[in-house]
């Protein structure tokens, strides 16, 4: 990492992203996925795309504006297999098959804590010992039965690496108004301040790293004293690790008009202007950047309220998606395996399909 004053490649972001020499891997490989050749990105994750839909409605959700950046509605991308049967199979054949060929798996959604499938899931990932294995949730769900026990209790027999949870606010009100959760947990609400700690803290307990994922919204977290008491929350619920995400961008001129695209550039808040202010803040140490192909992470370390702290700013372009594959036609940087039973190299089930047969 260079001096805080200079960093290499934050003003370039992932225009800077280059396979040998900038990527967090450094190389790709050949490999063979259902019979055909493949060049695989080396720090490539799986992505188990659950079919439960998510019980928020967030006005910035990123699973619906990933299909509108390409002026297409989420219902078309989350075409699910009603099988249990079915649907488990092809996952089972997903990870034979690529399961020596990735450094990570993560499940996702959706919402993964209330798919009633999880427990099943999480049994075949757990297994993955020679992975990193993620979960991201709102969490929801955690303290839900599910085959007698909480889904949290599922979360730590999978022995996961780490549980990303998506909270947009430190107040509680304030974070259903900006997910559109309410009601009761069985009606789809999240969880009160003490279910949430409490949850934190039985995945902590079974060796877990908890992470908290906060969008910058102008509505909400999009200022350095809002940071600062998001921070004075995850210190208060034992949280060692934050990630702060700049919405995503995209290309008006292919997203669908109006809805998930509008609110995204109306609320953004900018990035940059966020770690120049952590430059100026000596407590603050600068400890990576990663510059993916169509992200950028700047990652710092600090003391925080007495606490040892992580703390992520993230930004992507999902426009640099398909400029990348235009660039790279023949490289895959991530697989994605679908609600439908499809894997693909993108997040829309009809682009870029890999298998099963």
């Amino acid at each position: 990492m260079s001096p805080p004053d200079s960093p290499p490649y934050r003003d370039a972001g992932p225009l800077a992203f280059d396979v040998d020499a900038t990527s967090s891997a450094g190389f790709a490989r050949p490999v063979t996925l259902f019979g055909h050749p493949r060049r695989l990105y080396g720090n490539a994750n799986l992505s188990i795309y659950v079919r439960q839909r998510c019980n928020a409605h967030c006005a910035f959700c990123v699973e619906e504006l990933r299909p509108a950046s390409r002026g297409v509605a989420l219902a078309r991308q989350r075409i699910a297999l009603d099988d249990d049967v079915t649907w488990l199979g092809r996952l089972d054949r997903v990870l034979a098959e690529v399961g020596d060929h990735v450094r990570s798996v993560s499940v996702t959604g959706g919402e993964p804590s209330r798919d009633p499938s999880l427990p099943a899931i999480l049994r075949r990932v757990g297994g993955l010992r020679h992975l990193r294995r993620t979960m991201t949730s709102n969490g929801s769900g955690l303290w839900l039965q599910r085959e007698g026990r909480p889904v949290i209790e599922h979360v730590v027999h999978a022995g996961l690496d780490h549980l990303n949870l998506s909270r947009a606010h430190w107040d509680r009100d304030e974070n259903a108004r900006l997910m559109a959760m309410r009601g009761t947990v069985a009606e789809g609400g999240g969880l009160d301040d003490d279910a949430f700690a409490a949850a934190i803290e039985r995945a902590h307990a079974g060796g877990i790293s908890v992470r908290l994922s906060c969008v910058l919204l102008r509505e909400g977290v999009g200022s350095w004293e809002a940071i600062e008491r998001y921070l004075d929350f995850a210190a208060a619920v034992g949280v060692r690790h934050v990630i702060f995400r700049e919405l995503m961008r995209h290309d008006p001129e292919r997203a669908l008009p109006g809805g998930v695209a509008r609110y995204s550039d109306r609320e953004r808040v900018a990035m940059r202007p966020l770690l120049a202010r952590l430059d100026a803040e000596p407590a603050f140490r600068p400890k990576r950047q990663i510059v993916g192909y169509y992200y950028y992470v700047e990652v710092f370390e600090t003391r925080w309220r007495g606490h040892p702290m992580s703390v992520t700013f993230e930004a992507a372009d999902l426009g640099r998606i398909e400029a990348r594959r235009r660039l790279e036609p023949d490289l895959v940087h991530e697989l994605i395996f679908h609600p439908s039973g499809e894997l693909c190299s993108t997040w829309q089930p009809w682009d870029g399909r890999l298998g099963p047969p």
